[in-house]
């Protein structure tokens, strides 16, 4: 080009002075922006006009545009929306990350590295660019903060876990983005937001604090708001009182729903949540996604995390307690939950782990804010993730001031939940001294038929049967079934869950054929009912599988739980513990059958994802690996044996009795 010539469009008075300089540079003294964007029009040579930070979605950018052949126009921008100033699609760009080797070379240089030391560096310069994302501004800042001497590139990733927002708003005092760091680059989007009187930017803020206050992986936002707005009606309609000693769902909760999803509606209406998501992805603050007919989201790592650091305090709380309703109100619709789990196991541990004074309580009523923590708590629980529910319920006891071994009749949901947490960690023995109690409160207040009563002594029976007191557990689960027997329609998932309970208990109890009779008929009853990848048919089948393998039904075990293990892997996570369990049973079996190879290939899988997930000292761990060792000890006997000619089956063989 003749002549590269670069206006700032962010206001119009910063366009009218770059367009006036640019004029005098063509020799027209003028103070018309019109007549200078004329004068560029006119030039008899080649240029190239840069219009810089076209990111308002109110503004008209063609209207900058010169008129003539000689000249191009090239705008720079956050606003999707304006690929269509593009004369052909492909010329409409957009920019992401840059390769690896790239972000490598730009963090070492901005270290001021000497160049033949980069390879040494390479491995932990890679890791800080994929901490980044590649983000080139951010790759600046880190390199800048690395050459003051504040780090090593191979401590920053940990230093950047404790500073972040720090490190991301580190600015260097040379070469500097027009924005001086990240963080100004993200907040520039937001301060359009901020000045728009719209209705859609209003909602668009709110949306942004709440999508901080997840994570950055996709989130499946319309269908969540959308059950949310089904959970409100049904509190809206039930009239639940906003008792403060009450530790369920009330008006107080749909209150705190944000404005958007538009509670009180007389129908679910996604409009403002559409206009809301497209107009932050105008300003690629986020990605947006229609996956089965349904919107979702996700951000990059960088903006998600400005996305919470930029709010103060009492905003990340406000936020978080927008999130963590809508998260609760939504809960109503449990399927939900089963189907999307891999999708938003994520998000639900982010909103988990802020912190629990100031940013979940503040100066809300403990019970309320108790009340949507119990409910993530139950969630992380059928997601089966017990490290996180763990520390979450270790955190509240100690946060509410409450005996971990001595049951408050205040707080019994949250010692239930907390018992749950318990036995899922390998501690049975303290559930249920923790759930006898719950037992014995609730006997003198509830009737013996009432549901929370006896998913009380459902929940005590299933500790009794962990840490080995199976009899206790058999005859609590049989008054317990025998009372929904007389209550309950044969296919209530309650009645038939205590069924598939004690048909387990059975078979640990030695009565093989009774617990096979039992769960053939929940299974059957359940097949009719349920979707096969409705997690409850998948535990039973599990159970019934089991219960074959222990009745000498080989055959019939192998086929059942193959097809378990092939749909569990479809909707479930690798280290999900139904998964790793039914992966463990079915290997068992493998070997009964001969398959050994097999076998011993699924155990290893077993052995190496639980070492991962578990203390070294969890029971399951401890079994897994008793069975691998069981296992190699074998096979290698079995080739000494070949290699001297002849084999004698060894009395170390692995048995049948861990396998249940």
């Amino acid at each position: 080009f003749w002549g590269v010539f670069w206006v700032d469009v962010s206001t119009t008075s910063s366009a009218k002075n770059d367009f006036v300089d640019n004029a005098k540079k063509l020799g027209i003294e003028t103070k018309s922006m019109e007549e200078a964007r004329q004068g560029l029009a006119n030039a008899k040579e080649s240029w190239l006009l840069v219009l810089d930070n076209a990111d308002d979605p109110d503004v008209d950018y063609q209207s900058y545009f010169p008129a003539g052949l000689l000249g191009v126009t090239m705008l720079t921008t956050r606003n999707r929306d304006c690929h269509r100033y593009a004369s052909t699609p492909e010329l409409a760009v957009e920019l992401g990350g840059l390769p690896e080797s790239d972000a490598r070379g730009l963090l070492l240089q901005a270290t001021n590295m000497a160049r033949e030391q980069w390879g040494t560096f390479q491995d932990d310069a890679q890791e800080v660019a994929t901490l980044l994302q590649s983000h080139p501004l951010a790759l600046i800042q880190a390199g800048a903060y690395i050459s003051r001497a504040h780090c090593t590139i191979a401590e920053y990733p940990r230093v950047f876990e404790r500073q972040r927002k720090r490190l991301l708003a580190f600015r260097p005092t040379q070469a500097q983005s027009r924005y001086r760091d990240v963080y100004t680059t993200f907040e520039a989007s937001a301060n359009v937001l901020h000045v728009s009187p719209e209705e859609a930017a209003k909602d668009a803020l709110q949306l942004l604090s709440m999508l901080g206050i997840c994570a950055p992986s996709q989130l499946p936002l319309q269908r969540l708001f959308e059950e949310g707005w089904n959970g409100a009606q049904e509190l809206i309609s039930n009239n639940i009182s906003d008792d403060d000693n009450s530790l369920g769902l009330t008006q107080w909760h749909v209150s705190c729903l944000p404005p958007l999803l538009q509670a009180g509606a007389d129908a679910w209406d996604p409009f403002r949540l559409v206009e809301a998501v497209q107009l932050l992805e105008s300003f690629s603050l986020v990605s947006a996604d229609t996956h089965n007919d349904f919107l979702s989201v996700s951000m990059h790592p960088l903006t998600n995390a400005w996305a919470l650091d930029r709010l103060a305090t009492a905003a990340q709380h406000n936020a978080w307690l927008a999130t963590g309703c809508l998260v609760a109100v939504s809960n109503h619709n449990y399927i939900l939950w089963e189907k999307l789990g891999r999708q938003l196991q994520p998000h639900l541990v982010a909103l988990t782990s802020l912190d629990m004074k100031h940013i979940m309580f503040a100066s809300e009523p403990p019970t309320k804010v108790s009340s949507i923590i119990a409910r993530c708590g139950w969630l992380l629980r059928d997601m089966r993730d017990d490290a996180k529910l763990k520390d979450l319920m270790d955190n509240l006891m100690l946060y509410l001031n409450l005996d971990s071994l001595t049951v408050d009749v205040r707080w019994l949901p949250v010692y239930k939940l907390l018992a749950q947490s318990r036995k899922d960690n390998a501690k049975a023995q303290k559930a249920a001294s923790l759930l006898e109690q719950v037992v014995q409160i609730q006997e003198q207040t509830l009737a013996k038929d009432h549901p929370e009563l006896l998913y009380s002594q459902y929940s005590l029976a299933s500790a009794y049967r962990a840490y080995g007191q199976v009899e206790k557990a058999v005859s609590l689960l049989e008054q317990v079934v025998r009372i929904q027997e007389q209550k309950l329609a044969k296919a209530n998932p309650s009645l038939l869950a205590s069924q598939r309970a004690l048909a387990t208990a059975y078979h640990w109890n030695g009565q093989v054929e009774k617990a096979v009779s039992l769960l053939e008929r929940v299974v059957q009853i359940q097949g009719q009912t349920l979707a096969k990848d409705h997690p409850d048919l998948l535990v039973s089948q599990h159970n019934l599988a089991s219960a074959y393998k222990g009745n000498g039904q080989v055959e019939k075990a192998v086929f059942l739980l193959e097809r378990v293990v092939q749909i569990q892997g479809q909707i479930l996570a690798k280290e999900h513990p139904d998964q790793l369990w039914s992966e463990h049973v079915l290997a068992t079996i493998f070997w009964d059958l001969g398959r050994r190879e097999d076998a011993l290939r699924l155990m290893k899988h077993v052995v190496e994802i639980r070492r991962k997930v578990f203390d070294k000292r969890h029971p399951d761990l401890i079994n897994s690996e008793g069975w691998l060792k069981d296992f190699e000890d074998e096979m290698i006997e079995t080739e000494a044996a070949e290699n001297c000619g002849g084999y004698e089956p060894s009395d170390s063989s692995a048995s049948d009795e861990g396998g249940v």
